[in-house]
C-alpha cells in the first residue's frame, strides 16, 4: 500500500502543472484507465470460470448422487 499526502502547494503545484500540460495528463489518464479497464475484465473473467467449475462440479455431484 502507499501514502500520498499533499498539502495545499503541492496540490496548486499540480493544478498548475495540469493547466500547462493538458495533453501528458490526458496520457497518464488514458494509461491509468486502459490498466483499470485490463484489471476489471481479468476479474470478470475469473468470475466467469469459477461459475463455470462450480456448475460443472454441482452436475457432477449430482450425477453420482443418483
Amino acid at each position: 500500500m502507499v501514502k500520498i499526502t499533499l498539502d495545499e502547494d503541492s496540490i496548486d503545484a499540480i493544478v498548475q502543472y495540469t493547466k500547462k500540460h493538458p495533453d501528458e495528463i490526458r496520457d497518464i489518464i488514458k494509461l491509468v484507465g486502459e490498466e483499470m479497464i485490463s484489471v476489471l475484465l481479468q476479474k470478470d473473467m475469473l468470475d466467469k470460470g469459477a461459475q463455470l467449475y462450480r456448475g460443472i462440479q454441482r452436475a457432477i455431484n449430482y450425477t453420482y448422487e443418483k
